[in-house]
């Protein structure tokens, strides 16, 4: 029997690498990537003149490019066409998170990120680590990048916004058209029967405590300003994992996660 060749798998066509690009970097139809998405393309990713690539702004447009020069300020790219708008849910989510350690607040806006939340308000918290005094204004530049570098691996379209630290007396000043505080002395679960009441509506606030939980007292201020109380099971979740929890919940009720 004649042995057969060695033949090499068929491979598909690999899905093009994503990078951002705000409104202000497009002229025409070309774009100069920043220098660190440049670095990227080619340091990283080693990609040459002629590949093709995604490019997203932020504000919910993407389009296929294809790279056509290195320069000093950035890689050139030739904007070929527009994609139609995927990966945004109708539900808009406000999320109000309780400062907490650096990596724990980094993982919960990774994730929230991904599980589509629009705007981040991080509050300082009677029980929160992290104080007013100790706050480093250097983080909220951490806490974009993160962001951005999130949303070219979920596919999303809408950059996030994330505001600056705010006491929990601002962030309860809500105008959304629901608004949810989940309190982990609410041991019952009631999510399910008491979102299931209530029409779908087009905005959320949630709050999300620190690692410590909220205070009875700041619940009770929640609930004055319009928030319902709700509980998310039995167990005690740390910060990011109750963060995931409620965003999954909110999305599955209202938002575009299905089964």
């Amino acid at each position: 029997m004649t042995p057969t060749k060695n033949r090499k798998p068929k491979t598909e066509n690999p899905t093009p690498r994503r990078f951002f690009a705000a409104p202000e970097q497009f002229s025409g139809n070309e774009i100069i990537l920043s220098p660190a998405e440049t670095h990227h393309l080619t340091r990283v990713l080693r990609l040459s003149q002629g590949a093709q690539v995604e490019i997203f702004d932020g504000q919910g447009k993407e389009y296929e490019a294809r790279i056509i020069a290195f320069e000093d300020q950035g890689a050139r790219l030739q904007l070929l066409s527009e994609h139609p708008g995927l990966g945004e849910s109708p539900l808009s989510i406000t999320l109000g998170l309780a400062l907490a350690r650096s990596d724990t607040f980094d993982l919960a806006i990774r994730q929230a990120t991904e599980m589509g939340v629009n705007k981040f308000i991080p509050f300082f918290s009677e029980r929160s680590i992290v104080k007013p005094e100790s706050w480093s204004h250097s983080r909220l530049g951490r806490w974009e990048r993160l962001a951005r570098e999130t949303l070219k691996s979920s596919q999303r379209r809408l950059l996030p916004r994330i505001e600056l630290p705010v006491s929990l007396e601002e962030v309860i000043q809500a105008a959304e058209d629901v608004k949810i505080i989940f309190w982990e002395e609410t041991r019952r679960h009631t999510s399910n029967t008491a979102l299931s009441a209530i029409p779908a509506p087009r905005s959320v606030r949630l709050l999300i405590g620190p690692e410590g939980g909220f205070t009875p007292a700041e619940v009770d201020l929640a609930r004055s300003a319009g928030f319902m109380v709700l509980g998310l099971g039995p167990r005690r979740l740390k910060v990011e994992t109750a963060t995931l929890a409620a965003l999954t919940i909110l999305q599955y009720s209202w938002g575009d996660l299905t089964l």
